[in-house]
């Protein structure tokens, strides 16, 4: 795992380049800036091609294009992003679904009281946000509710790896999911309510860090079992 190619290195300064164009311009300047961060992705992933599902650049070109509806006019293009988002969240899922075993689970793995609370959490979080949203989004509830289903789909399969700990680097996707709550819970807000340049700049260069963290995984990913036969020989 290279955390130093030129391909990571770029990453990293479009993460840093994203926060301060969000902090100290705006829309206008990060429409044009953001969609290079993804680039960067597209880049690290053809220097891992070979281990990542060929679906993972139409991903990119998915976000690309709801980062251009989402920075230049969230209200107005919001039923093409509520097309859009459920998919990302979907194909994002299909590729976590080779990850996924219920072999042997022991149902005392998901339900502990961290995990338990987390769900409360994240539930009372989502409809917090359904409720203030609402009003705005009378006429476009459908794709608010796909959304947020997709969203839970995702987080879910994420959590399921995480929990299940079978493969090598699951707290990436612990990270991804984490930061993917982030951004979901405080851009509505952000572009519809409260803008604010230190919120601007959170939530785009943690949109960028939830998929960093969730490609870290694809690539880096390898069962627990074969790593653990590898260090006996």
């Amino acid at each position: 795992m290279n955390f130093t190619s030129p391909a990571h290195i770029f990453c990293y300064l479009t993460i840093v380049t994203v926060f301060f164009c969000g902090l100290f311009f705006g829309n206008q300047e990060l429409v044009f800036i953001k969609p290079i961060s993804s680039l960067a992705l597209i880049w690290i992933y053809f220097e891992n091609w070979k281990k990542v599902n060929a679906l993972y650049p139409l991903i990119i070109v998915i976000v690309m294009i709801i980062d251009v509806f989402v920075l230049t006019d969230f209200d107005r293009f919001f039923k093409y992003i509520g097309m859009l988002l459920p998919l990302y969240y979907l194909l994002s899922s299909y590729l976590l679904i080779s990850f996924i075993s219920f072999k042997n689970i022991r149902y005392k793995e998901i339900f502990t009281p961290s995990i338990l609370i987390g769900a409360v959490l994240i539930i009372y979080l989502t409809f917090s946000v359904l409720n203030l949203l609402m009003p705005n989004f009378e006429d476009s509830i459908g794709y608010l509710i796909l959304i947020i289903i997709s969203l839970f789909y995702y987080l879910g399969c994420c959590f399921i790896i995480y929990i299940r700990n079978l493969y090598a680097y699951a707290y990436y996707l612990l990270i991804a999911a984490i930061s993917s709550i982030l951004v979901n819970a405080m851009l509505p807000i952000q572009e519809l309510y409260h803008n604010n340049s230190v919120f601007e700049a959170v939530v785009y260069s943690a949109d960028i860090v939830t998929m960093f963290f969730y490609l870290k995984f694809l690539i880096s990913a390898k069962p627990k079992e074969d790593i653990d036969h590898l260090d006996f020989l």
